[in-house]
């Protein structure tokens, strides 16, 4: 590989490296936001407070911007995947890079059939036709989802700011 291509490939390790960072920084930024700020609102004393919030605020339909999957696909997975595919030859950054890959995927798949099925009821509808004891569950079961949604994301972002730190070898170096 020449001098000019080796220095292309290592750039653009590091544009998706510097993206991968930022848009997990805005997840993890965005989530301690919610659960500090918005759960809280919502979910201190369901039914009527999950009834209040979602069914008179415009919640729903902001946030989907944030969170929804084609936010989620370009905030994580795919500048994590090119993260990883781009600096494949060195052995520490695709440990690292691997478990940070896979715990975001982990965290997309649990939200996706443990989070959005819960959404559906609490948030896009209200509550719905549920009944109080229905709404509390289910928010207990969210809140608790969340938390460990957001503890593997967290152990992902641990290892992306380790790949990122390390220093990228150069041209006499090369990949370890």
């Amino acid at each position: 590989m020449s001098d000019f291509c080796y220095f292309r490939d290592m750039k653009f390790f590091n544009f998706s490296l510097w993206w991968a960072v930022i848009g997990a920084g805005i997840w993890v930024g965005g989530t301690v936001f919610m659960m500090s700020v918005i759960n809280p609102q919502w979910s201190a004393d369901p039914p009527d407070s999950v009834r209040l919030f979602f069914g008179q605020t415009g919640f729903n339909k902001n946030i989907w911007y944030f969170f929804g999957p084609p936010f989620m696909l370009l905030r994580s997975i795919v500048p994590q995947t090119l993260a990883l595919l781009s600096g494949w030859k060195s052995r520490p950054h695709r440990r690292d890079l691997l478990i940070t890959l896979t715990c975001t995927v982990i965290t997309v798949v649990f939200t996706l059939a443990y989070i959005y099925p819960i959404n559906e009821i609490l948030m896009t509808r209200a509550g719905g036709n549920a009944d109080a004891d229905t709404i509390r569950r289910l928010t207990r079961t969210w809140l608790l989802c969340d938390r460990i949604r957001f503890a593997v994301n967290l152990v992902g972002f641990y290892f992306l700011l380790r790949a990122f730190r390390r220093p990228v070898p150069s041209i006499s170096g090369r990949f370890a």
